[in-house]
Order: structure tokens, then sequence, then C-alpha cells
């Protein structure tokens, strides 16, 4: 059996950070800084008892992803292995739309998207091609650093899917809500696989 911990770090800093005029918002948002707080709960990773085996860590290219993780890598000297697999979802192209019309047309639709953007299944595509690579590795015990969206869509294949009288995504699995739509400072999955095979997951934050 092979333990995979999914974490999302939501708590990033709202400095009003001036990048030079040639950075992308693509390339701003990968930059944005975890917040104190924020930096906190990834020190707070390194005292939990589910983690104490941990073998790697793997990231996405983000900074917020990259400072969560490096404090448990370095607390155990392992690996902290960065895979753009794990990046957030690729909005694209807004336009004249407000961020929630990409959410509300998403979460009803996971083949949505946006110009230059990414759908649900577009994300689920390359986390599951990150988990094919990661699964054959030697590591029993894996801490996995991502983002809410990015997690969310991985969940999205093993959940029933409903919706709340707000009409918002709700997931669950054995009766268990996995994403509502509720703002959490930190989400913390464990998945275990059977070789290649999901055989179960459970919320630990």
């Amino acid at each position: 059996m092979k333990h995979l911990y999914f974490v999302s770090n939501n708590l990033v800093s709202k400095l009003n950070v001036i990048h030079s005029k040639e950075t992308t918002f693509k390339s701003a948002r990968k930059k944005t800084m975890l917040s104190k707080k924020g930096e906190e709960l990834a020190i707070s990773l390194i005292k939990m008892q589910v983690l104490e085996n941990v073998e790697v860590v793997y990231t996405s290219e983000y900074f917020g992803a990259m400072n969560t993780g490096k404090y448990l890598a370095e607390d155990k000297r392992i690996d902290l292995v960065v895979d753009k697999r794990l990046n957030e979802r690729v909005v694209g192209e807004l336009g004249t739309n407000e961020f929630r019309y990409l959410k509300g047309m998403q979460e009803h639709d996971f083949n949505f998207k946006l110009e230059n953007g990414e759908s649900i299944l577009d994300v689920q595509k390359r986390m599951e091609d990150f988990l094919l690579d990661a699964l054959i590795g030697p590591e029993k015990n894996m801490l996995i650093v991502t983002h809410n969206i990015a997690l969310m869509s991985l969940l999205a294949k093993y959940c029933n899917k409903g919706y709340n009288l707000y009409d918002h995504l709700i997931l669950d699995y054995h009766d268990e809500v996995m994403f509502d739509g509720t703002f959490h400072e930190m989400d913390l999955i464990e998945f275990v696989y059977d070789e290649d095979k999901c055989v179960g997951f459970r919320r630990i934050l």
C-alpha cells in the first residue's frame, strides 16, 4: 500500500507586490507568497503524526506550494520535487466576466474552459499523469503539495457529485463531504493506493 497525502495551503499573502511590467498575471500568480499564518501552517506539518513516515515531497511550481513543502522536507532531509503537473488550474481569458462566472460554469460542466484556460477534466488528466509516475517510485509515503481546484479535480473522479441549496458543487465519498466550496485554511487529504489503484481516501484537515 502507498499513502499519498495531498495538501493545499490556501493562506496566501495579501501584500500588494509590484512586479515588472513584463510580468504576466499567470507568472505573478505563481510567485504569490504565503501569509504569516500560511507559513505557520506549513511548519505545523512537521509535527503531524500521519506525516512522520513521508519519504519524498512533491510540490507545484508555485512559491506558496514550495514554501509549504520545504519545512517538512528540510526537517526530514528528503527531496523536494517540483512538478508543474501539480499547478493550479489555468484560468484563461476572463474578459468582462467575474471569477465567479468561471467557478459556476466549471462546477456544473467539468469540460467547460475559457480561452487559453483549462477545464476541470484537463486538470484531472495532468494530475492523473503525475500519479502514474509517482506511484511507480519506491516511496510508500508521499506529501504532495498542490492547490484547491487541482485537488478538487482529482476528487471529482472518485466522489459523488451534488449541489447544495446555493447551487454550489458538493463532492462526497462514502457519505463524507470531501469538497463543498467552503474555504479551509488548509486541506489535507490522504489517498491510499494498492499498486496503481486508489482503494480509498479520507479528509484529515
